[in-house]
């Protein structure tokens, strides 16, 4: 028995000198892990890819910011990873900033979209913004103000009630966007900002690859409730006084008569006031407060409505209403139809 033992430990001994290891795998330290990259057009003719990448050098954190030029987007991926020094690897990318002007030419923003979502190892969850600044700068801003913290995006773009304005967009959204019939989808604006690194503009409005329109941050806001966001934490000055949102919900209901849709969307709003003016009554400030908000919703519908950009998301409340056949013709026969019954219920703590 123990002769055979050994001869068993022998052939296992062996064995283990023929097993491969795992060559083809690199190690964290030889990899280029980039966190930002953005992506711009000098002229007609080419493109420029920007990447910020922290590295570790001597055991202190830093940056490096590269960029490429080329003809075809594919082409500046496939350099970069060519005169990379280590392996070059998209999996932590956390925000891909476009230019504006790009944004705006319909054809190269959706060619944009679907490569982002081909290329190799870049995640889907990597959230998208457009700028109109140099993002070379913006880029250096970040890293002058923060260094290399890699929650910075996430903590920007999830203030949640500190800043409930700010909206996010993750680029499978977008991606998603191309390909819906009934929803639309608004991307954010940043800008350079000498205090924080960058700032919020407002939002972007995409149908299908192309801009549409824009709004501002306190417009913003309203797209926000309408994606089971919350108002909370908003502070908003209507002259007499100033006010803070507590609480906020949007009931929606959808109804089809002779053939057009009907949206009935109750807004309500819990306030306190945090200022006012003397002699100003809560009355008063509960109805200077409805009439903003109503305004401010039927400016960007009448503006989106237009445009038929279904920005709301009002076409997906009818998915039970309309045949597929039906839906696929939402924007351009029942959209322009739609008529929204909003109204603002607001109360007071």
């Amino acid at each position: 028995m123990k002769r055979n033992s050994r001869f068993k430990l022998f052939i296992v001994l062996i064995s283990l000198t023929f097993l491969c290891g795992c060559w083809n795998i690199k190690e964290i330290n030889h990899r280029t892990t980039p966190l930002y990259i953005g992506v711009s057009k000098e002229n007609d003719d080419e493109y420029i890819v920007t990447m910020y990448v922290p590295v570790t050098q001597s055991g202190e954190s830093e940056s490096i910011i590269a960029t490429k030029k080329g003809d075809t987007l594919s082409n500046i991926f496939r350099q970069l990873r060519t005169d990379s020094d280590s392996a070059l690897d998209y999996s932590h990318v956390q925000l891909i900033v476009i230019q504006e002007k790009l944004a705006e030419n319909e054809e190269e923003m959706t060619k944009l979209i679907r490569l982002s979502m081909a290329v190799e190892q870049l995640p889907s969850q990597a959230l998208v913004v457009i700028t109109d600044d140099d993002i070379k700068k913006m880029f250096s801003n970040i890293d002058k103000l923060l260094g290399t913290h890699g929650t910075y995006v996430q903590e920007f773009f999830y203030k949640e009630e500190w800043a409930p304005e700010v909206s996010s967009t993750h680029i499978w959204e977008l991606y998603r966007s191309l390909y819906s019939y009934t929803e639309d989808i608004n991307v954010p604006i940043i800008t350079i900002d000498k205090d924080t690194g960058i700032g919020f503009k407002g939002t972007a409005i995409f149908k299908k690859g192309k801009l549409t329109g824009r709004v501002n941050p306190k417009e913003n806001l309203l797209l926000n409730l309408f994606h089971h966001d919350n108002a909370k934490g908003e502070i908003e000055s209507l002259g007499s006084s100033g006010v803070i949102v507590l609480n906020s919900s949007l009931y929606m209901t959808p109804s089809m008569k002779k053939n057009e849709p009907l949206v009935s969307c109750d807004l309500k709003i819990k306030i306190d006031v945090i200022e006012r003016n003397d002699g100003v009554t809560d009355k008063q400030i509960q109805g200077e407060f409805k009439e903003l908000i109503e305004k401010q919703f039927y400016k960007i519908f009448t503006q989106t409505q237009e445009n038929k950009a279904d920005v709301f998301g009002f076409g997906q409340y009818f998915r039970n209403q309309l045949s597929y056949q039906e839906l696929k013709k939402w924007r351009d026969e029942y959209y322009p139809k739609l008529k929204v019954n909003f109204q603002v219920h607001v109360s007071m703590k």
